[in-house]
């Protein structure tokens, strides 16, 4: 597996690696100096960069990702320098990077505030996390329903600084952040001959594959609201090259009296199991 940092992160990377619980040597050919992390069954066990070694090795080159990398499964690390668990790990070094970017000023990683945390299953238990005070506020306060706002109300904090928190942990594998609320679709009504059951709508399948993404699971129904207010339901059918249309059937526009190219705002049905 070889790439470049910077089109693809380290925190990602660690994610990766430890996730697939790989073992192996990860290169990075650094501008200044050539830094090894070698990994067993997804654990860093040792890392040197320059002069630096261990732990301080991993914080200096997420301080400065540049370089080409490259992992390659089977070497065995020299020795053993690092005894935090990845996770850890990497949650103190974006933590530092945070904190290094905040002093000089330096924007933190955006997190969208449409995002919904949830907590990982997988990485390191709970119990085994080195968390701060804040970070335990808000990880009590995460259940995968709660907004960035509401988490921040819940953990005593502003919503900037839960948003970097929650950033970080993120970046650590520690938490999840899926986007819960799908973006309503203006779509115009157009008939289409075949013969579809009378409470069936057809919408692009690229649409529908964002509102997969945002929920979690595939939409089985969805709403279309009218200029006037009047919200219909209808069995939600995905095809492709659709566009920015939703298909009827003329049966179902007798019904509705709903008119050819007349614009629906349309939105899945959130609430299905």
């Amino acid at each position: 597996m070889t790439g470049t940092l910077g089109l693809f992160s380290l925190a990602d990377l660690f994610q990766l690696l430890s996730g697939a619980g790989r073992s192996g040597r990860l290169s990075v050919d650094h501008p200044l100096g050539h830094a090894r992390v070698y990994f067993e069954r997804g654990e860093v066990r040792h890392a040197e960069f320059g002069q630096l070694e261990g732990d301080e090795a991993v914080y200096a080159l997420f301080q400065d990702e540049r370089g080409a990398f490259e992992f390659r499964s089977g070497l065995p690390a020299p020795r053993v320098s690092v005894r935090k668990g990845t996770q850890n790990l990497v949650l103190e070094a974006v933590r530092r990077l945070d904190e290094a970017r905040r002093d000089t000023g330096e924007e933190a990683t955006e997190i969208e505030t449409d995002l919904v945390p949830e907590h990982a299953d997988r990485g390191e238990a709970p119990h085994a996390l080195t968390l701060g005070a804040p970070e335990q506020a808000v990880m009590e306060a995460v259940d995968g329903r709660r907004s960035l706002a509401r988490i921040a109300d819940r953990a005593g904090q502003t919503q900037d600084e839960t948003a970097r928190i929650v950033a970080r942990l993120v970046a650590a594998g520690v938490l999840l952040a899926r986007k819960r609320r799908p973006r309503t679709a203006r779509l115009v009504v157009r008939p289409t001959p075949e013969a579809l059951l009378h409470d069936t709508a057809v919408a692009d399948v690229g649409i529908v594959e964002a509102w997969r993404r945002a929920m979690g699971r595939m939409p089985q129904h969805l709403l279309a609201k009218r200029e006037s207010g009047v919200v219909d339901r209808f069995r939600l059918q995905a095809r492709e090259d659709v566009g920015p249309y939703l298909l009827l059937a003329h049966a179902v526009l007798l019904r509705t009296g709903l008119k050819v190219d007349q614009p629906l705002l349309v939105r899945p049905l959130e609430e299905e199991a």
